[in-house]
């Protein structure tokens, strides 16, 4: 049985999520401020392709299709993020957000990986989510947040950019190690319980809002730190 986060908690990750997608919206309006028109075209494909691939993924979750999916719609899920979120930094969007954003802001993007943390240890708490997906358990993805937090000011120094996307990195690739492996895969640890947000709104956004908004993110800030000099 799935057990509800607390309204506050769930308001809580409803806000991050929200400000995951106007921060992706204003560095998309950012890029693109030399021409309006062009601006305001991709901006819009960039929220129609929110809302088409959320809405098929909530359509999914609460008509309880995800469930009858192989492996209850586990690889649908985490494949759908994987391959749009990598898509999507690989993309010649991608590429020119990596030229014209700052360093600063593709570093202090990541800033929402903190406060996501606490949510999710709140959950933990409560019992919607094993205790592998917190700090005390398998996944340190908290220290992205606040090393997100602390070195953007000083992100012009490709020293420390280069070092922030590398940790960073690394803690996101065990973030999808842990997650994966503390679901109801047949190959995924025996924890209690499952991990089973992906089979519930609004949880299921920590996927292609969150997770998939960091992947992304890397892969742009990745880029970023290749083309300047």
């Amino acid at each position: 049985m799935f057990i509800l986060g607390s309204s506050l908690s769930v308001l809580c990750f409803e806000i991050i999520a929200a400000a995951v997608i106007i921060a992706v919206i204003a560095i998309t309006r950012h890029a693109y401020r030399d021409n309006t028109n062009r601006a305001r075209k991709v901006t819009m494909r960039v929220f129609l392709v929110y809302l088409i691939w959320l809405g098929i993924l909530l359509a999914l979750v609460k008509s309880g299709q995800m469930q009858n999916l192989p492996m209850q719609g586990i690889p649908i899920f985490f494949g759908s993020v994987l391959i749009i979120s990598v898509v999507a930094g690989l993309s010649r969007y991608g590429g020119h957000l990596a030229i014209q954003t700052p360093l600063a802001a593709l570093i202090a993007f990541h800033a929402f990986r903190l406060p996501l943390e606490l949510v999710l240890h709140n959950w933990t708490e409560r019992g919607t989510i094993p205790t592998t997906m917190i700090w005390t358990g398998q996944n340190w993805d908290i220290i992205a947040g606040a090393l997100a937090f602390a070195i953007w000011p000083v992100a012009k120094n490709r020293a420390v950019a280069w070092g922030f996307n590398i940790i960073g990195s690394l803690l996101l690739l065990n973030v999808l190690r842990v997650a994966l492996l503390s679901s109801s895969l047949p190959f995924g640890w025996d924890t209690q319980p499952p991990l089973q947000l992906f089979e519930h709104a609004p949880y299921f956004l920590i996927g292609p809002v969150l997770i998939g908004g960091a992947i992304t993110g890397h892969i742009i800030l990745t880029r970023a730190l290749l083309r300047k000099t």
